[in-house]
């Protein structure tokens, strides 16, 4: 460190948050991060589309609320990204079919299986996982965790569209009491939260060899999507306010805009798994530290106790 800077600079790499950002920057680069999160970022955008396609087809033949579905997710979507999905599930509802329902399954199933795949890449990176030894128990755990997230998906879709006035209109179906449609409007989006805490953190999880314990998932989770809905929101902010793709872009500016939201989405879920790397890691550091003071306190003890009887002979 230059001697111009202050002793508080000085110590700043020494002290916790100095070390972890250290970590983080570290592997940040050395983990390929950005690359990983564009290569993510492709197999979303691919696995979208599919879905949207299953997605819509499933409400034309369903006929369930569209704009319903939109306004739940307002809050955290720039507007022209609704308006484009909008546009698109609207147009596929109208010509919706068996046929195209089956379609769109198909490939909503192999696109998020190649996109499960590639996360799960990153998150034994950030472990520092070698290549799992049984390739085919590993594309059973990516298949088995593609239909757990597709099935969390359509939850979570049911919980942001069925509130209170649903739970009325169904009344005569049944019958439920006032108070707890009032309690159900208001703690969704939390049931909705914790559904979507419990993808991120099973996806960390069955990436693993082994079993882990819960402080080796949970804090990883919990600021990768804390990091995400503060990003996405800032994002949507910036879109609205500041930038505005259509004038330079055209008609591919929501594209434009999409493409840059999935590619911080990708990068934040890949540096949850890092954050839980860099933890252990440093858990890890920190043991060697105090079996390093400890080995050093025992040989001085032995040392002082051996000086006297040494004396003594002399």
């Amino acid at each position: 460190m230059p001697r111009w800077m202050p002793n508080w600079m000085r110590r700043l790499p020494e002290t916790w948050p100095g070390r972890f950002l250290t970590h983080i920057l570290r592997r940040f680069f050395a983990h390929d991060v950005g690359r990983q999160g564009a290569a993510l970022a492709y197999y979303l955008l691919f696995t979208l589309f599919p879905f949207l396609i299953f997605l819509s087809s499933l409400l034309g033949l369903l006929d369930l609320d569209i704009s319903g579905i939109m306004g739940s997710l307002s809050p955290l979507l720039p507007a022209s990204v609704l308006e484009l999905i909008e546009t698109y599930l609207t147009y596929v509802a109208r010509t919706s079919s068996p046929a195209m329902l089956w379609f769109g399954l198909v490939f909503t199933i192999w696109f998020p299986m190649r996109a499960a795949d590639c996360l799960m890449h990153a998150v034994r990176r950030a472990y520092r996982l070698s290549r799992p030894k049984n390739q085919l128990a590993y594309n059973f755990k990516v298949l088995l965790y593609t239909v757990f997230l597709l099935m969390t998906i359509a939850l979570s879709l049911a919980l942001a569209t069925v509130g209170g006035r649903v739970l009325r209109s169904v009344g005569w179906l049944l019958e439920l009491p006032e108070p707890f449609i009032e309690l159900w409007s208001d703690l969704r989006f939390l049931v909705l939260g914790v559904l979507v805490v419990g993808a991120v953190g099973a996806l960390y999880a069955m990436a693993q060899d082994q079993r882990r314990r819960a402080g080796e998932i949970v804090p990883g989770v919990i600021a990768a999507l804390t990091g995400w809905m503060i990003i996405s929101a800032a994002y949507a902010y910036y879109v609205e306010n500041f930038a505005n793709y259509s004038v330079i872009y055209g008609a591919l500016g929501a594209i434009i805009v999409l493409m840059v939201w999935l590619n911080l989405t990708a990068v934040v879920l890949i540096l949850g798994a890092e954050i839980n790397g860099v933890l252990i890691a440093m858990a890890a550091e920190d043991r060697s530290r105090r079996r390093e003071l400890l080995s050093k306190e025992k040989n001085t003890a032995g040392a002082a106790q051996s000086a006297p009887g040494k004396e003594k002979t002399q």
